[in-house]
């Protein structure tokens, strides 16, 4: 990939001028804005936050940079001269009729006209696997190429996020518990849902708890968009690593081991043949890995030798005979020594077991 980390940051920056909401009236003393986005008031969920932080996002590009997103800013207003966007949280008509982008409401979709409500008769059509689209995803998907600046990054983007967020508002479970009491994953809805149960639970009158609903709504805008630009980020950094990873493959003589002089953010279930990686650690010193047999699963190809597992420095020198061996995880899938040599020399004992029959090699899933 040409594109620098830098060059990728300034595709993507939140630059709104202004954000005001009816409710409060104030517009830092300009009249509207040229920009008026709208969703409904009240409580509500990730779907309708995530996207009018995608509209706030498109309506924000700029080309100076990610800048304060990237290092702790958090606030929801910027004061510019020149153009602004106004975000206003109603279920008034006559406004909604007004918007530029119309968001979780209204019973219509139309992309050309910038309406993305999902909750009308037929909803609003479904993506090549299935899952329907919700705001989130109607937006992004007109959006979303444009703000990243690349169709494969906004598809990892669509795929990572947005399309959880739209699964969960259509009624859909994306995660089944594996525990007897039923505990499940805490996901944006949850998170979503204590807020708004916080709201509720204050016993405010109907007009007092809108407040605090915008209040709360707001404070969650950067948040969300920050996650969506870090996940983008990170799906340039995939391409990019993946090019890199390609190259890496192709040089290998043992196909088996894969040698990175600098740690990449690695997906190697791709590559058939791999079963370990090695990489330099974060810590000092340098790991090795094994491979999952699919992405995002703690299932692994093989094992580092049963007798590593959870030893100390001076037990796993004295069974590898690595003098500079530092660990190997309970789980036996990371391995670590104090230099390359040293790990090198662990992966080879580990490769010398399997060989001879003594660690199993698991390649696909049974």
């Amino acid at each position: 990939m040409k594109k620098t980390f830098n060059n990728i940051k300034k595709t993507i920056i939140h630059k709104t001028k202004e954000i005001v909401n009816l409710e409060t009236g104030k517009a830092g003393g300009k009249e509207a804005g040229h920009v008026l986005l709208v969703t409904h008031g009240s409580n509500f969920h990730p779907d309708d936050v995530f996207a009018t932080a995608t509209a706030l996002l498109y309506y924000g590009v700029d080309k100076t940079g990610l800048g304060k997103f990237l290092h702790g800013y958090n606030e929801i207003t910027e004061k510019h001269s020149g153009e602004f966007v106004r975000v206003v949280r109603t279920l008034d008509r006559k406004v909604m009729d007004k918007a530029t982008v119309l968001m979780d409401i209204g019973m219509e979709y139309d992309e050309k006209l910038n309406r993305f409500d999902h909750h009308q008769e037929g909803g609003a059509g479904k993506r090549d696997e299935g899952t329907p689209y919700a705001s989130f995803g109607l937006v992004w998907k007109k959006f979303g190429k444009k703000i990243v600046g690349n169709v494969e990054v906004a598809e990892y983007v669509d795929k990572m996020l947005v399309k959880q967020i739209d699964a969960m508002d259509n009624g859909i479970e994306i995660a089944q518990s594996l525990f007897s009491d039923g505990a499940k994953p805490l996901l944006f809805e949850e998170l979503i849902k204590l807020d708004c149960d916080l709201v509720y639970s204050l016993g405010l009158s109907p007009q007092e708890m809108s407040k605090v609903f915008d209040k709360t709504f707001f404070k969650l805008i950067p948040i969300a968009q920050k996650m969506i630009i870090l996940t983008a980020l990170k799906g340039f950094a995939l391409i990019d690593a993946s090019k890199k990873l390609d190259q890496l493959y192709n040089k290998m003589t043992d196909k088996r081991v894969i040698i990175m002089e600098k740690k990449l953010p690695f997906r190697l279930a791709g590559y058939k043949e791999i079963l370990f990686s090695v990489y330099p650690s974060t810590r000092g010193g340098w790991n090795a890995q094994v491979v999952q047999i699919t992405e995002g699963l703690y299932d692994s190809r093989t094992h580092f030798p049963q007798a590593w597992g959870g030893k100390t420095p001076e037990e796993l020198q004295k069974i590898t005979g690595v003098p500079d061996a530092e660990f190997c995880h309970i789980g036996r899938w990371l391995a670590g020594a104090g230099s390359k040599e040293g790990v090198l020399k662990m992966v080879q004992l580990a490769l010398k077991e399997i060989e001879e029959g003594r660690v199993p090699v698991k390649m696909t899933l049974s």
